[in-house]
């Protein structure tokens, strides 16, 4: 009995295990992410921002700051977790209590906010840009046709 207890519990540590690998790459994918979006917002801060963007300027500024700080802390929490996974498989005098697992839903429901948090972040700021661009055109004088005038007789 102790032997199928051990083997399903060793199942589902190494479950645990390849999850948390999964969260991890989402927030390592956030890190390529965020460095488009700071490419973007200078890229939009370059061409000038109208008076009436500026609240939604500093709205993006300050989410991608939050997330920044966010995925650092997740990318610490997670490598301690998961070298606390991997220990876990191979001691097995350790026991596991129920605030580990609680401990693992609290990461998870913190990695989908701050994924939900980055697809907002990403609409913003398109929406912005797409804005600028809009503004340009309507600001960039028109060409005016030259037309070779001849003389009347």
């Amino acid at each position: 009995m102790k032997a199928l207890i051990d083997s399903t519990l060793s199942a589902e540590l190494q479950e645990l295990y390849l999850e948390n690998k999964e969260w991890l790459s989402n927030v390592l994918y956030l890190q390529d992410e965020l460095r488009f979006f700071r490419n973007l917002y200078s890229q939009i801060l370059a061409n000038g921002v109208d008076r009436e963007h500026l609240a939604q300027l500093a709205m993006v500024s300050s989410s991608m700051n939050y997330i920044e700080l966010r995925r650092k802390q997740l990318k610490k929490e997670l490598d301690a977790r998961k070298f606390q996974i991997s220990q876990l498989l191979t001691d097995s005098n350790i026991e596991i209590k129920v605030e580990f697992i609680e401990e693992d839903t609290a990461l998870i429901l913190e990695i989908k906010s701050i994924m939900l948090a980055e697809a907002t972040l990403k609409s913003e700021l398109f929406k912005l840009s797409k804005q600028q661009k809009l503004n340009c055109r309507l600001h960039t004088p028109k060409k005016v046709l030259r037309v070779q005038r001849y003389p009347l007789l």
